[in-house]
């Protein structure tokens, strides 16, 4: 799935516009425990020609939000999925909304937290190789913020979290590093039986 926003597609989403009010059977509705209801609506067959002259068939979805107070908030994506009454619901939420965390926090972190992404890591392939590098630096920083063994010593400092112990993500991966140049791992870390009783356990929140 990808956000449909009328910026980046104008005709297709002029045309995606224009034939909602053809489909008025292709239409859902809901409401939140916090009085919130979701008009879902969608518009299946729809295609676009990219800079390359390849053609994409998508089905386009929209959810537009009403607000307890009457202020409304509208979301749309494209999919391949199917879409219909029974799925339309499943497919914006779990599919649609989820694209919030991944095009925004992920890559607001990778961009402001010192990992310093770029838009030009989009062009060429030595800079794609560094940015797939810079993803699993993203990654292995997850594991450690998240992982167990720094929650449990910033509790001991009486600080709710890893980030909270270093100040920053950045600061957390410069002590990676270091502590890599710098500390001698002891014998038992490269024990195969230790190694299989150890548990680090990761905080999802």
């Amino acid at each position: 799935m990808f956000t449909f926003k009328p910026g980046r597609l104008p005709a297709v989403w002029a045309d995606f516009q224009g034939l909602l009010p053809l489909c008025p059977q292709q239409r859902g509705e809901g409401e939140t425990p916090e009085g919130v209801r979701p008009v879902y609506r969608w518009v299946e067959g729809r295609s676009s020609t990219d800079s390359a002259g390849r053609t994409w068939s998508f089905t386009a979805i929209q959810c537009e939000e009403i607000h307890k107070e009457g202020s409304r908030s509208l979301w749309a994506w494209v999919t391949d999925l199917e879409v219909n009454p029974q799925t339309v619901v499943e497919v914006a939420l779990q599919g649609g909304r989820q694209r919030w965390p991944i095009e925004n926090q992920g890559v607001n972190i990778q961009k402001n937290s010192g990992l310093n992404l770029e838009h030009a890591y989009r062009h060429g392939a030595p800079w794609e190789a560094y940015y797939y590098l810079l993803q699993s630096a993203h990654i292995l920083l997850q594991r450690v913020e998240k992982g167990s063994l720094l929650r449990q010593l910033a509790q001991a400092q009486g600080l709710p979290s890893a980030l909270a112990l270093f100040g920053s993500l950045k600061n957390m991966a410069l002590r990676l590093l270091e502590s890599v140049r710098h500390l001698h791992a002891p014998d038992q870390a490269y024990d195969a039986q230790q190694a299989a009783a150890m548990q680090i356990r990761l905080d999802s929140s």
